[in-house]
This record gives structure tokens, C-alpha cells and sequence, in this order.
């Protein structure tokens, strides 16, 4: 059974450990739904400080998806400990878009993004909307809900 604690983190308090969370990785699992059906894809991405992802990639079935429909899901998580219930991660829900390389979008993400790639790379921007933030480890007992402001 899922619990929040009892005095619940603010809206702020919230944000920020989901952000922390966000930026201490740079792997998740995006979820995209389209012409094709459901379709989640490992992928590398980076956050800004107001909570937006950045994803870079190639190409596939979530850029085709998103075409479509913009309502995505970004997964970030832990390994589970020694059972399921023990783990800490975070679904990020939002809107993606696609953000052309000469777009004023791609080039501000280039000046964020903190790794080197490849040139003929696609960029997706996601503006998070709310987020389902959970901790179970280390006795902690948090599952909560974050809206943007």
C-alpha cells in the first residue's frame, strides 16, 4: 500500500528533491503512446532547473508517437532493494515537443546540455506538468504528487 507521510513536503520542498533526484542520473525510460500503440524507450536526458527534460536521440517510434500525441511519461528510478516495495524514483508527466536543430528551443538546450553528442541527433523537450515523487528507502515512507505552479 502506497502512504504519504504524515506531514506531507510542500509543493517546494517537493520540487527540489525531484529535481535533485532528476539531475544526480541521466537515464530514464520514456513512455509515448501513437500509431503504434504504447511504446516506452530507454533514453539518455538532462533537466533545467524549471523541471524541463531534454532528450536527445535519433530518431524512432517516440518521435512518430509524439507527432500524434504530446502526453508522455519520463520514469527515473532506482534499482529495487531487497523487495519491491523498497526503491526511490519519480514519473515526470508533461507535454513533449520536437525541437528542430535550428530552432531558438534546440540551440538554449545545446547551452544546458552537459555532455558532448553527435550532430545528427533529434532533440524532444518535455514541459513537465506534474510528477508522482516516491522514497521507501532507508525507512522512508513518501509517495506524493507534485503539480507545476
Amino acid at each position: 500500500m502506497s502512504t504519504v507521510v504524515d506531514a506531507p513536503l510542500s509543493q517546494v520542498e517537493l520540487q527540489n528533491a525531484i529535481l535533485e533526484f532528476a539531475r544526480e542520473r541521466d537515464t530514464g525510460y520514456l513512455g509515448t503512446s501513437g500509431p503504434s500503440g504504447v511504446h516506452v524507450s530507454p533514453v539518455k536526458y538532462f533537466v533545467d532547473p524549471e523541471l524541463n527534460i531534454y532528450i536527445h536521440s535519433r530518431g524512432g517510434t517516440k518521435f512518430d508517437n509524439v507527432a500524434v500525441n504530446q502526453r508522455v511519461c519520463l520514469l527515473i528510478s532506482t534499482p529495487f532493494a531487497d523487495d519491491f516495495h523498497e526503491i526511490k524514483g519519480v514519473q515526470l508527466f508533461g507535454r513533449a515537443k520536437v525541437a528542430d536543430a535550428s530552432s531558438q528551443l534546440y540551440e538554449m538546450a545545446e547551452e544546458l546540455c552537459p555532455w558532448e553528442h553527435e550532430e545528427d541527433v533529434r532533440m524532444i523537450h518535455v514541459t513537465v506538468t506534474e510528477a508522482v515523487y516516491v522514497d521507501r528507502l532507508n525507512g522512508k515512507g513518501i509517495k506524493q504528487r507534485w503539480y507545476r505552479l
